[in-house]
């Protein structure tokens, strides 16, 4: 399967230390997103965009700890931010019903992946970083599609939406006890 022919995903990196490390980060990225537009029901009705951007950054601790003082007020770096492009209630009209999409391009946002914090993280959890890249990377997305997890009834759909994604891909349930 390939993308919706509307979506356009750019991915840049800001941070040498990804191109050693997961040379592959394109085409890992490509894999989360097919999967969420194969499994998710947001994800699928991306299919109605004519056009349609996601930017994903691969970056470093330093530009998202920023990032993240800037725009959380919380001064220390994080594995993955998301800036959605798309306001609450466009995703309820077009990616959670039926109603008809504007023909002009939109953007779903933007994904910030933070090389140091998510080395770490991998270590730590002693998984693959391609896997750990490819949890954080569907987190975000999913994100992007109006899911969160501050509340805890909303924390348990995303993470077992999440736990399914990874487990269509081979990848363990990252939130196992």
């Amino acid at each position: 399967m390939s993308l919706p022919a509307g979506l356009m995903l750019e991915v840049s990196v800001d941070c040498e230390a990804w191109l050693g490390e997961l040379p592959q980060y394109e085409d890992h990225c490509r894999i989360s997103l097919i999967q969420i537009v194969k499994n998710v029901l947001e994800g699928a009705s991306l299919n109605k965009f004519s056009h349609i951007e996601l930017s994903i950054v691969l970056c470093d601790d330093a530009l998202i700890h920023q990032l993240n003082n800037d725009f959380r007020n919380k001064d220390k770096a994080t594995n993955v931010l998301s800036f959605c492009g798309l306001e609450d209630k466009q995703i309820e009209n077009y990616l959670r019903s039926n109603e008809q999409v504007p023909d002009f391009p939109h953007s779903l946002g933007e994904i910030y992946i933070a090389f140091e914090t998510m080395k770490d993280e991998a270590i730590k959890a002693n998984i693959s970083i391609k896997d750990h890249f490819l949890h954080l990377t569907t987190h975000g997305i999913l994100h992007l599609l109006g899911y969160d997890h501050v509340i805890d009834d909303e924390a348990e759909v995303m993470e077992a939406l999440e736990t399914k994604l990874l487990c269509n891909l081979g990848i363990d349930d990252p939130y196992r006890a």
